[in-house]
């Protein structure tokens, strides 16, 4: 190919960028868009067969095109394009097969000769901006130069700005997004500042090396003061993805420089200045936020504060209380602690209580003796919790409907936030969440402020477990404040000799690299180690213990087994370890039930999950963490259905599919609020950087029957001794306890 406008530099499977013309359509389904087309590339001798999708091409149309060389079994070599862009004809005999192709009603072959001899290379701009010269010609009259005219002048604008986008290397996907979201104005936005793109409120999903790219593709200077701005801004936005809620300037500095490519003694102050004058950011101190999160730790430490204190009169009739625990004991056939009953008690006078607790330790039983207490007080109370998963199981063992916090605020569409909020609370008398350390602080804002003042709150959470994948550490923060009521669960009820996962569990938290017995034949119990020093040996054994050993020696179906794992690549990544199972669980049988995106294949039957919140997709919203598996799948339109965990049937278009991920394995952040029948737990030296004590505690914590550990004895001894986690940036403790002595500058509005 001599006419590509770029070509990265390897020779297969990459993607192409060609220009052309399109000589000729050999199909097309006006169904679904789908064509093969002969396109003619200059300076090529043979024709180029291309497949895909496109709708209102034309012969003699020019096109960008953009897709990756295939050999066809039947066909031969074939450019399967993700994109083909229309572009204006730029020569008379593309003008005259563009016009003449049949598209456009009453306009033939003959018509189209007429009005190109006549107008010849201006012929596109005549019938735009002065069609009555058109209408002049003999033949062609006032209506058809005015069907001309309307079939073009919708199109003409979106095509000129596609073919600057796509002429600059932006991706037929991003150059959608781009125009739907700026419009007319998309060309002027991004000549003056492409690094928007990349700033909140952007386009979703691009970052600042994207940005960069396109930048660099416009000309614009690596010392430009809009790079410069949008590194220090993208530095701060990126923090968020560790978890940080702020960064202090010196490491804002410190991580914009690394982006950048600058050296230390380059000045990034006045760059800031100029971002907290357009309001970008928010300063505190020495604290730099971004302006949603700073509005939210103000406003969570605003209410925390207001709910330290005791109630001198209980929330709940003390005498019905009473009552209820003696039913609950009754109906349960068990005594409840000291700790669950003062967690109990504590929940009537408290407006908000934190109840924590490792596995086995009897949280469960306290959500079921509350949600009996309140039932016998006759009052609403709420449960959700943070993942579908478990919600649905507090709502097994209470017997109570319980929902997503998601779902229980009622997303908006229409405003693009939440209907239950601080001027429609909820229609409640008191609140549980389980798996409070899920909760972030975006979402603690959220939930928070749809409470009624004197609904009481209790969170329920295991604080040894993994912090929120947003920003912030909510519950821990919690935690660590002497004037919240806190009940701590120490009592294991479940013994160890009952269950080894909650043995090594606590092993794990203590910082002891925990006693896992190999695999020898005679010892049984529920929790095995199998050590392989070689990552290319563990993966494969993972895949043998996932398809064969597991279902053969415990009876539980490959369905029910879930590979954990540290990280996303490598061969012990959820990427590789995805791409065993799914060759080896469900292999490929018929072409025509799987698609390609982005070199995975999504295939009939997968197990996925889907990666981020869509709270359109569905009347109930499809969540981060939602698993399910592919339902159907039609290659035409590149859509398929899922049908999710909880029996919904959730059809995803193409420009959704990017939100799905293979889900035979999935990182342990990923697997937070799940019960697991089998966990997997891949554990490794090259995951050094990931190994850390509460990412193995919440995976080993996730197995509810059995736990496989796979890999090395170091990388389990460096996991079990070292605590990282918790280094995160945030002000909430110390902004509650400020709130406790000091108004906020902020007003309660912010809640909004």
């Amino acid at each position: 190919m001599n006419n590509p406008l770029f070509r990265p530099k390897s020779d297969e499977n990459i993607e192409e960028i060609l220009r052309g013309e399109v000589s000729r359509i050999t199909y097309r389904n006006d169904a679904n868009g789908y064509v093969v087309l002969q396109v003619a590339v200059p300076d090529q001798r043979e024709r180029i067969t291309v497949v895909g999708n496109a709708t209102k091409i034309n012969e003699g149309s020019p096109v960008i095109i953009r897709g990756i060389f295939r050999n066809h079994p039947k066909f031969g070599k074939q450019l399967v394009a993700s994109s083909i862009t229309e572009t204006p004809p730029e020569t008379v005999d593309g003008l005259i097969k563009y016009l003449g192709s049949g598209t456009i009603k009453g306009i033939g072959e003959s018509t189209a000769k007429r009005i190109v001899r006549e107008f010849g290379s201006e012929t596109m701009e005549v019938i735009l901006r002065t069609p009555e010269r058109v209408a002049n010609l003999k033949g062609v009259g006032p209506s058809k130069a005015k069907l001309l005219t309307e079939a073009f002048a919708g199109q003409s604008e979106m095509r000129e700005i596609y073919r600057f986008l796509l002429e600059h290397n932006i991706t037929q996907n991003l150059a959608t997004k781009i125009f739907e979201r700026y419009g007319s104005r998309s060309i002027e936005t991004l000549s003056k500042d492409p690094y928007i793109l990349a700033r909140l409120g952007g386009i979703r999903g691009v970052g600042f090396k994207t940005a960069d790219e396109i930048a660099k593709s416009l000309g614009f200077e690596f010392s430009s003061l809009a790079r410069l701005r949008a590194g220090i801004y993208h530095a701060l936005e990126k923090s968020l993805d560790d978890g940080h809620c702020f960064l202090t300037v010196e490491l804002l500095f410190e991580r914009a420089r690394a982006l950048l490519s600058l050296h230390d003694e380059d000045d990034l102050l006045p760059h800031l200045q100029t971002l907290l004058e357009e309001s970008a950011v928010v300063r505190d101190n020495d604290k730099i936020y971004l302006p949603p999160l700073f509005r939210a730790e103000v406003a969570v430490s605003e209410f925390v504060a207001l709910r330290c204190n005791r109630n001198d009169t209980p929330f709940l009739d003390p005498s019905l209380v009473a009552d209820a625990l003696k039913a609950g004991e009754e109906s349960l056939g068990i005594t409840y602690s000291e700790e669950q009953r003062s967690a109990v008690l504590d929940a009537t006078h408290y407006p908000l209580v934190l109840i924590t607790g490792g596995p086995g330790c009897g949280k469960t039983t306290v959500i079921k003796a509350l949600s009996l207490v309140f039932k016998y007080a006759g009052k609403r109370l709420a449960l959700a919790a943070p993942t579908g998963r478990a919600a649905q199981r507090m709502s097994q063992v209470c017997g109570l409907p319980a929902s997503t916090i998601h779902r229980l605020l009622k997303f908006d569409p229409r405003g693009g936030g939440f209907t239950h909020g601080v001027n429609d609370p909820l229609p409640i008398d008191g609140i549980i969440v389980d798996e409070a350390s899920m909760i972030d602080l975006s979402l603690a804002k959220d939930l928070f402020s749809a409470i009624p003042r004197n609904a009481p709150l209790i969170l329920v959470g295991d604080k040894d477990q993994l912090p929120s994948v947003g920003p912030g550490k909510v519950f821990g923060d919690l935690l660590s404040l002497k004037e919240l009521r806190t009940v701590s669960l120490s009592r294991l009820f479940r013994r160890a000799e009952e269950s080894s996962i909650n043995s090594i569990a606590f092993q794990v938290n203590s910082g002891i690299v925990p006693t896992i017995p190999e695999p020898d034949g005679i010892t049984k119990t529920d929790a095995y180690f199998i050590p392989k020093s070689d990552a290319e040996e563990a993966g494969s054994l993972i895949e043998k213990l996932v398809a064969e050993q597991i279902p053969k020696k415990f009876g539980i179906d490959s369905k029910d087994i879930v590979v954990l794992t540290p990280s996303n690549r490598g061969p012990l990544g959820i990427q590789s370890l995805n791409a065993r199972l799914q060759a080896r669980l469900n292999p490929k049988a018929d072409e025509e039930q799987e698609i390609e995106l982005n070199g995975t294949i999504l295939r009939l039957g997968d197990r996925v999950c889907q990666r981020v919140n869509n709270y359109q997709i569905d009347h109930h919203g499809v969540y981060n963490g939602d698993m399910g598996e592919i339902y159907s799948i039609d290659r035409a339109t590149r859509s398929l259905q899922v049908e999710l965990w909880d029996g919904r049937i959730i059809k995803y278009d193409s420009a959704a599919l990017g939100q799905l991920s293979l889900a035979y394995a999935v990182t342990v952040h990923r697997s937070q609020g799940s019960e697991i029948p089998c966990v997997v737990l891949a554990l490794h030296e090259s995951h050094y950087s990931l190994l850390e004590r509460q990412l193995i505690y919440t995976g080993i914590t996730r197995a509810k029957k059995v736990l496989i550990v796979v890999g090395s004895k170091r990388a389990l001894s460096i996991a079990s001794k070292r605590t990282t986690t918790s280094r995160r940036c945030t002000y909430l403790r110390d902004r509650v306890r400020q709130a406790l002595t000091t108004p906020s500058p902020i007003p309660p509005e912010s809640f909004e």
